[in-house]
């Protein structure tokens, strides 16, 4: 069995997340109570979807400085509407655009990075160790708690819409002839 390229496994498995979450902002937008979907909850002891997007936006945008060593400016967390997020999310698309497979971990898969666990916790992870026990888990963790948010809403989204990004390798469009 081969190995998953690094690429792959980060980048574009970030772009499908995000271009997810920008078909969500689309039909959230579309919505009656558009207007209140940024600060909606799933509980109230839970960060809202502003953060959920954020927090989708920060994992990629995280993952190209980590592995590609680059230093990238840092994005405020401000936006508080939904054409915002979606230009946040448009923006995190750009930047995922500019990695090349070639770009990623010059150091290989021991390379050791710096995790932080809330303000007090730190913890190294080799390259390896942070793109399966951290970075996938996170970004699924908050990509699919703004689908369920939305959800809970009253959006009319289903698994189609969350998974259709992630598949749609398995479907070439096709020719119109064959429609």
């Amino acid at each position: 069995m081969s190995a998953v390229p690094l690429y792959d496994a980060t980048i574009v498995v970030a772009k499908q997340a995000l271009e997810t979450l920008r078909d969500l902002l689309v039909k959230a937008q579309a919505h009656p109570e558009a207007a209140t979907l940024p600060q909606a909850r799933l509980i109230d002891d839970m960060l809202p979807f502003t953060f959920q997007v954020q927090t989708v936006s920060n994992f990629a945008k995280k993952t190209v400085e980590r592995l590609t060593g680059r230093d990238l400016d840092v994005w405020e967390d401000n936006e508080t509407t939904l054409e915002q997020l979606a230009a946040r999310v448009q923006k995190t698309l750009d930047l995922l655009d500019t990695v090349k497979p070639e770009d990623l971990v010059k150091g290989g898969a021991e390379e050791t990075h710096e995790l932080k666990f809330g303000p007090n916790l730190t913890s190294p992870a080799t390259t390896h160790q942070y793109v399966l026990g951290y970075y996938i888990p996170n970004l699924f963790f908050h990509l699919s708690t703004a689908y369920g948010l939305l959800r809970s809403k009253g959006l009319d989204i289903g698994k189609k819409d969350y998974i259709k990004h992630f598949v749609s390798p398995f479907f070439p469009p096709r020719n119109p002839e064959q429609q």
